[in-house]
């Protein structure tokens, strides 16, 4: 299942248009909007109310004079990177992470593309990110097939996030400057501190997935035997990778034997998967089987908890499940740890 970004009623991909209210739905035609009318609704309408809560509460901090204790006139343009520390934004940074959360309801391009932009711009604003939006922006990425950006937020909040030594406030400190970081590289960093369930799960994500990319790249070398032209033959096998990272290494591409890398991947989501269950062993049986995690709301979560699991379960599964095959990787991952298990 990938993310639609055609009409979502019929599946046309021509001359559409967006929702009005919820600007993320895209339909060919407005009969085929009013058709979808009563499946689109309840989430258009949390949409709608949630987008005039944060446009209400907006308005009030730019309002605001800044004559009281912890407040800043109009905090957009005077506390830019530390939004959060002022006391009155806190209902405008709670209704806009709400509003994320309404539009990752609706599972279109154009809603994750949204989503991501509205985490963006919070992270902007507030940089120490008490809500944890970071949290949600490398599983949005990569539905997006925006998998360096993914990659390149990771690296930066687990080798630089260290509030011991990040000052948060020194606005000239560089912020989320790590670009084109080596995908490939060891994850071993990853295991030695306390990091990010949500973090360890995308990367392990992302190494799947160029993993899987690989061996089909791989399945697709007996096309250099046949008749078809050379030109043809590359044009084919530029469409197998799903991850940008694969398609657009000319290195890669031009390869014949994927074996080496699919080794090294191979053993990397591998350590991935064990350092997960190391710090939540819920989280891959529940990936494999979600029952009723998805709609779970828990209220506050400890390392290694069911609560911890539901949540990053919420941010996580939707980009396991648009990617092909990722989730049998793991139900395998599982089959075989228990099958070495009974017999030893």
């Amino acid at each position: 299942m990938s993310l639609i970004s055609c009409c979502v009623f019929c599946g046309a991909s021509k001359g559409l248009l967006r929702c009005a209210a919820c600007k993320v739905t895209p339909y060919c035609s407005r009969d085929h909007q009013v058709s979808d009318r009563d499946q689109h609704a309840p989430v258009c309408e949390k949409v709608e109310r949630a987008r005039a809560k944060v446009d209400h509460k907006e308005k009030v901090l730019r309002d605001e004079p800044g004559d009281g204790p912890s407040t800043s006139a109009n905090p957009f343009e005077t506390s830019v990177g530390h939004f959060g520390r002022i006391l009155p934004t806190h209902d405008y940074i709670c209704a806009r992470y709400t509003l994320v959360k309404a539009i990752l309801e609706i599972k279109t391009f154009d809603a994750a593309d949204s989503a991501a932009e509205h985490i963006r711009d919070m992270l902007r604003l507030c940089r120490s990110d008490h809500m944890g939006f970071r949290d949600l922006l490398p599983a949005l990425y990569l539905r997006l097939g925006r998998d360096q950006e993914a990659y390149d937020s990771i690296k930066w909040y687990e080798t630089t996030d260290d509030s011991s030594i990040y000052d948060w406030d020194d606005m000239d400190l560089p912020y989320l400057d790590i670009v084109n970081a080596d995908v490939f590289e060891s994850p071993q960093y990853l295991g030695e501190k306390y990091p990010s369930l949500a973090n360890l799960v995308c990367v392990d994500l992302l190494k799947v997935k160029m993993l899987l990319d690989l061996k089909n790249l791989q399945k697709s070398a007996f096309l250099k035997d046949t008749r078809l032209p050379q030109e043809l033959i590359d044009r084919i096998r530029y469409f197998i990778p799903l991850s940008n990272i694969i398609r657009n290494n000319a290195k890669i591409m031009s390869t014949t034997n994927y074996h080496p890398r699919m080794r090294e991947l191979f053993g990397q989501a591998g350590f991935l998967y064990e350092t997960v269950n190391l710090f939540n062993p819920h989280f891959w049986p529940a990936l494999v089987d979600p029952e009723t995690h998805l709609q779970a709301r828990p209220d506050t979560c400890s390392t290694g908890s069911k609560q911890e699991m539901q949540m990053v379960l919420q941010h996580c599964f939707d980009s396991w499940n648009e990617t092909p095959e990722a989730i049998d990787f793991i139900k395998t991952q599982i089959e075989l740890k228990a099958s070495f298990k009974a017999q030893s």
